[in-house]
């Protein structure tokens, strides 16, 4: 069947093809700060998770943003993406003044870069219909604005790091003393028992990929630092049942933003996680993530190992997240957004339900006969510890007439790996179980008969698991 591999936690910044819905004019006018609340910089590069993230810090009554930085070196083009940052402020309905600065677009070292079309389209803030800024232009740097916001800061302040580090490396450079006016910074980083999702390799997260160096100066800075992999953010899907349950839920100007990210096609037609939201609700809230210490390196050597972060004694001292609880990021997140109302994630009977584990080397599965048409729960737990243990989940529509047996016979002619789908095995979702994930996803089944296929990650090496009937 043909190979359908999507790269675990690939950034999602694809150019969506419809406007998504109006949100002008859409803001509330409630207050958003309390005295005593947590000073924050958030440093950003404004891709979509960015601006859900960023949606969600903004909400928080309980937070004071002091300043947005946006990298150059990240998925918006610096100019664009702080423009598109106060574009967000506005639409929010925010009327404090909140500085927005943009960093220089070249790494500390190398050249690696977010492709051009995911630029692109982050540069039109992925087509969300929201005015265009009017005001004044960001004039002042990233580096300048962040060393004068710790500079003149009176209490410890947290910051959000949900892209590059190249401007936060600058930063420390050029002003070592606002090291000690950072309480903590909490980064989106790395990837340490999972693959990266950098296209080449797959051994780096894009952020440390991007520039490796500047996340080294930041490590070594000796500032208290919670680093949040991809092995936590794999833990929180973009599930159909949360994307419904905002789709429902548009009674304040956050919700019906991010509604309207997660209506476009770039989350419906592809497994997707919340990697920036997750970063950024454990700034808040550091019980939706487990965290343990530890000493982290990184790799500076180019090759293919460019940008990969290890777990090592010669490394800096963190605070690892290596995995996240679902359930209580989801509460949190949600909550805030919708203006601290709680939210319920509709949940489906255990007729509708797909168990498959993995233990590295077998398969067990719980899967009903039959399924009525609809959205159907797939809970794929992977209890694989080695980096390469990761597999996908092929669903397939059979053809009238086919069954698994013809599936797995496909499957031992090719020895086990097969290049091309028959013609009366159509794909209709893959999604990823990456090793030490307990993630749950969401599909949507028309009747009919379909075999649920394993795809090994690290050898593309095909098993046909069961056959299920729809209708």
């Amino acid at each position: 069947m043909k190979k359908f591999r999507l790269p675990i936690g690939l950034l999602i910044a694809l150019a969506l093809t419809a406007i998504l819905p109006g949100l002008a004019g859409c803001g509330s006018a409630r207050p958003r700060v309390a005295y005593a609340a947590m000073p924050m910089i958030v440093d950003t590069d404004m891709s979509s998770d960015d601006i859900m993230a960023l949606t969600y810090l903004l909400e928080r009554a309980d937070v004071s943003l002091r300043a947005i930085t946006v990298e150059g070196t990240g998925v918006a083009d610096g100019r664009a993406g702080a423009l598109n940052a106060l574009r967000l402020i506005r639409a929010l309905g925010i009327r404090r003044h909140v500085p927005v600065a943009f960093g220089q677009a070249q790494p500390l070292a190398g050249r690696a870069a977010f492709p051009r079309a995911w630029r692109d389209a982050a540069d039109r803030m992925y087509g969300l219909n929201i005015p265009k800024w009017t005001g004044a232009a960001p004039r002042a740097t990233a580096v300048r604005l962040l060393s004068a916001t710790l500079g003149r800061a009176s209490r410890p302040t947290a910051l959000v790091t949900i892209g590059p580090l190249t401007d936060v490396a600058l930063a420390l450079r050029a002003s070592p003393r606002i090291a000690g006016k950072i309480s903590r910074i909490y980064a989106l980083a790395g990837a340490i028992g999972v693959p990266g999702n950098e296209p080449t390799y797959q051994r780096a997260e894009w952020n440390a990929y991007i520039d490796p160096r500047a996340t080294s100066i930041v490590l070594k800075s000796g500032i208290p630092v919670t680093v949040i992999p991809l092995d936590a953010s794999n833990d929180v899907p973009i599930t159909t049942f949360v994307a419904d349950a905002v789709r429902s839920h548009r009674q304040t100007a956050a919700m019906r933003l991010v509604a309207g990210l997660l209506s476009g096609p770039s989350y419906t037609q592809n497994p997707a996680y919340f990697w920036d939201p997750l970063t950024a609700v454990a700034a808040t809230d550091s019980r939706v993530v487990h965290l343990r210490p530890e000493r982290l390196k990184i790799a500076q050597v180019p090759g293919p190992g460019w940008g990969e972060t290890s777990i090592d004694q010669a490394g800096s001292p963190v605070m690892l997240a290596m995995s996240a609880n679902a359930a209580a990021f989801t509460r949190d997140f949600l909550t805030a957004l919708n203006h601290g109302q709680a939210i319920t994630i509709a949940s489906l009977p255990a007729s509708r339900r797909i168990t498959i584990s993995f233990d590295g080397a077998s398969y067990a599965y719980h899967a009903p006969r039959s399924i009525a048409p609809g959205q159907i729960s797939v809970r794929l737990a992977n209890g694989s510890t080695t980096v390469t243990g990761g597999f996908h989940l092929i669903v397939g529509r059979l053809r009238a007439g086919r069954t698994l047996t013809d599936v797995t016979a496909v499957i031992r002619r090719g020895h086990g790996h097969v290049t091309t789908a028959p013609k009366w095995f159509q794909i209709v979702s893959v999604l990823p179980a990456p090793p030490e994930a307990k993630a749950t996803w969401g599909i949507a089944l028309r009747p009919g008969r379909y075999a649920l296929v394993s795809e090994l990650d690290a050898t593309s090496a095909l098993r046909a698991l069961t056959e299920i009937r729809v209708g």
